[in-house]
């Protein structure tokens, strides 16, 4: 997109080129992961930081506008995701063995790419993490629909939607489930299989529907409105189809995951279906269903790399020069391929990992919030006596107005009525002059004395809002206002009520005590994590160990 919109921008930084870019922006890191048939680990190497983030945000910032939801968007209440497990099946097990070697026979190069890749094994991989009738052949006569394979995602999720449509009859309140890896087609798909297992656990067929059969702009629309409407309860389709531009939110109650996507962006645009305003519900669930030990890991953990990717430069408040940040969704795509191994001691791997990317997270914030405390305490002292002294001085010009001042304004107030009126006059018509002509100058011009104080043009100021101020041991900022008739008089409002702004200045020294007591106690704790980092990085070694992997290491050095 740079290159598209900002070739100009670029060219003027020497980085038309792709490898120029990288070498500004972005760094390649090599990093053990899941290998494509989940039972070993490999060295990838992939993009996966950015450097000099400030300058690359700003450059995006000219072409690009960033949103994302927070709780004023009137989204409704979400607990959290409800993970499904379903357990490897022993066909599950043969079957990644022989994508092992199909890997394997493609890495050395023993087949040819339009035999085999790995492209192909992905996806066949994929299929069988979803369902083993989708990649297992069977006698042409043997219905696959309906077969008893044991505990797989369709089943669980049948049950599952089933149960909340019974539940929810009375309110009529509607579901989506999500599928890109088998959608409607001749053959067996997981469409017409989940639609059968519904309608088998009571579920009225004619509140079925697929996205796929909307085939034309007003026929979505009519299906939309159903769903809005409650008429459909039971929406599926593919993220393609059903995850972008479509508003059925009005009464949606769940949404299930059957599989998941490439991007973290088809994934955040699944569910914004039903994390979306208008949604009439007050809570929601989202269900996702993970076949352990399956290509749902890999595929985890692809969304987990692509996620950590993205979030240091969509985060908008990125304050470092580099990052690979860790936030909440990639920490929970992380969790997600954790549960999806099947090996306990390759999910130990992973969740050690991920609990050491989290602690360094909190070890990193915890060094700039005390960064920040400090360069505040260090301030805090000035600023509490440059207050005492405001107070000082507004104090005494109080004492005076209430003194001095007084008489000063009883000689005035004592004058002819006419005379008194055309010497305010003449004075708020020369201040206006002298302030409508006086706008961003270097400095502060004087003009009058008025009870004892010297009004003031101050310097800089904006002609947009106007303002005088009143001067003797304190300065005092009076505001021009829509009418220039008044401005004597809050003038004099100004002066007569400066008991009230020493109250105020006050408190205000008061709120920088308080301050400075609360960062002193705050700076006290010593809270650090570099224990448990310590603790945790010397436990993913033993792991390493255990496993292999440090001896991988040590080979392809």
């Amino acid at each position: 997109f740079q290159k598209y919109l900002q070739s100009g921008e670029l060219g003027l930084l020497g980085l038309q080129n792709f490898d120029s870019w990288v070498g500004m922006f972005a760094e390649k890191t090599t990093e053990f992961e899941i290998a494509v048939d989940t039972g070993s680990f490999r060295l990838a190497t992939r993009f996966s930081r950015f450097h000099n983030i400030p300058e690359l945000t700003a450059m995006l910032a000219s072409i690009a506008d960033f949103h994302s939801l927070d709780e004023s968007d009137d989204l409704p209440g979400f607990d959290g995701y409800t993970d499904v497990l379903i357990p490897k099946s022993a066909a599950l097990g043969d079957y990644l063995k022989d994508i092992s070697k199909r890997a394997d026979r493609v890495h050395n190069r023993e087949v040819s790419r339009e035999e085999d890749n790995m492209l192909k094994i992905t996806g066949d991989g994929r299929k069988a993490a979803l369902d083993m009738r989708l990649v297992l052949r069977f006698d042409e006569e043997q219905p696959l629909y309906g077969m008893q394979v044991g505990r797989c995602k369709v089943s669980e999720c049948a049950e599952r939607v089933a149960m909340i449509w019974h539940e929810t009859k009375s309110d009529r309140l509607t579901q989506l489930v999500f599928c890109d890896t088998s959608t409607p087609r001749a053959g067996f798909n997981m469409y017409d299989e989940l639609k059968l297992r519904l309608t088998d656990l009571g579920v009225d067929e004619s509140e079925i529907a697929y996205i796929h059969d909307a085939s034309t702009e007003a026929r979505r629309e009519k299906l939309f409105r159903s769903v809005r409407e409650g008429r459909v309860r039971v929406l599926m389709g593919s993220t393609f189809k059903l995850g972008l531009g479509v508003n059925v939110q009005d009464r949606l109650i769940a949404v299930h995951h059957l599989d998941l996507p490439w991007r973290p962006a088809d994934m955040v645009q699944r569910e914004g279906r039903i994390l979306r305003a208008g949604n009439l519900n007050e809570r929601v669930d989202i269900y996702r269903y993970i076949t352990e030990g399956s290509f749902d890991a890999y595929s985890w953990q692809l969304l987990e790399t692509k996620q950590r990717f993205i979030t240091d430069i969509l985060s908008g408040t990125i304050a470092g020069r580099s990052g690979s940040e860790v936030d909440d969704t990639v920490l929970d795509y992380a969790e997600i391929k954790a549960l999806a191994l099947g090996d306990p001691l390759l999910k130990s791997r992973v969740q050690t990992r991920n609990e050491i990317f989290r602690l360094s997270i909190l070890q990193r914030k915890s060094v700039e919030a005390r960064l920040r405390l400090e360069q505040r305490l260090s301030k805090l002292p000035d600023d509490i006596a440059a207050k005492q002294l405001e107070l000082d001085c507004c104090l005494s010009d109080a004492a005076f107005v209430a003194g001095e001042g007084k008489d000063l304004y009883r000689d005035l107030a004592s004058r002819d009525k006419k005379q008194l009126a055309s010497w305010r006059r003449y004075i708020r018509e020369y201040l206006a002059g002298k302030l409508y002509g006086y706008v961003m100058k270097p400095k502060d011009e004087a003009l009058i004395d008025y009870r004892g104080f010297t009004i003031v043009l101050p310097a800089g100021m904006d002609e947009k809002h106007p303002y005088l101020c009143l001067v003797r041991e304190g300065r005092y900022r009076v505001d021009m206002g829509d009418k220039e008739t008044g401005l004597l008089i809050r003038i004099d409002n100004c002066l007569d009520r400066l008991d009230e702004h020493a109250d105020s200045i006050r408190r205000q020294k008061e709120v920088l005590e308080q301050e400075l007591r609360e960062t002193e106690a705050e700076l006290a704790k010593s809270e650090s994590y570099s224990d448990l980092i310590d603790e945790y990085t010397a436990l993913l070694d033993d792991i390493d160990e255990e496993l292999g992997v440090n001896e991988l290491r040590k080979s392809i050095r």
